[in-house]
């Protein structure tokens, strides 16, 4: 099958609902505008803590949202937007955006990246002997976890990495929260987690994957068949510190 190459708000829609799924976010969707409650735990709180979430938005659409954010701090808006026609320099979409808004970029340079999950393998990858797959099988979404055997040299049950993919519609599979522990990295474990979330996908005819690829990530989805066709920028309060900020700064973590 043919991949696309633009960022529709169907593609958007779909990666929001499989991660809101797999976060357990409330997700509601207002025109252009999608919105998404980190938990239902925070607004039993009283926590005020929503993220906006826009596609190729128009210059009013970004205002609203904007003045929204101006009026509540602890909000975040999240812009995804076709790829220039031209490489950019680093940072450029996220000041683009900033200055549009008048908001802090918090998270620059991270890339909404699809591929063809036809072309995946439905087969479970083979797993070294020093880890063991833990499959967790949830409604509408799966996780992977790894951890190290007897065989390894660090000892058995140490979680090395781990993943979660869902299932949208039947079609798409958004993969999300891939992460390998900083003293398993450099050892294909990122790889085995995409391979075996895409082997879990694959037990429904799932057509498209969907992901957002910070910049440490971005080289292994591409050298894995994925293909990025748009710019993603996270934009909080101008005055408020973004170490403080609640969102994840990177969606890989």
């Amino acid at each position: 099958m043919a991949i696309t190459t633009s960022l529709t708000d169907e593609l958007a829609t779909a990666w929001l609902t499989g991660r809101a799924r797999i976060r357990n976010y409330h997700l509601t969707t207002q025109g252009n505008i999608h919105a998404a409650l980190r938990t239902p735990e925070s607004a039993e709180a009283g926590e005020d803590l929503w993220e906006y979430v826009v596609t190729n938005a128009s210059d009013h659409v970004l205002k609203a949202v904007a003045e929204e954010i101006l009026k509540n701090p602890s909000r975040q808006l999240i812009v995804a937007a076709d790829l220039a026609d031209e490489p950019q320099p680093a940072g450029s979409t996220a000041k683009h955006f900033a200055e549009k808004t008048g908001l802090r970029p918090i998270g620059v340079d991270e890339l909404v990246m699809v591929t063809d999950m036809t072309q995946q393998d439905v087969e479970e990858p083979i797993i070294p002997e020093q880890f063991t797959a833990e499959v967790t099988r949830n409604d509408g979404w799966y996780l992977v976890a790894f951890r190290t055997t007897d065989e390894a040299d660090v000892g058995p049950d140490k979680l090395a990495a781990r993943g979660r993919v869902a299932v949208v519609d039947g079609t798409y599979a958004v993969f999300d929260q891939i992460w390998t522990a900083p003293d398993f990295r450099r050892q294909g474990l990122g790889s085995l987690t995409m391979r075996y979330l895409s082997s879990l996908a694959l037990e429904h005819d799932v057509e498209t994957g969907l992901l957002i690829a910070g910049l440490e990530g971005q080289a292994l989805y591409t050298y894995l068949g994925w293909t990025a066709i748009g710019d993603v920028v996270v934009l909080g309060h101008p005055d408020v510190n973004p170490e403080d900020q609640w969102a994840t700064q990177t969606f890989e973590v």
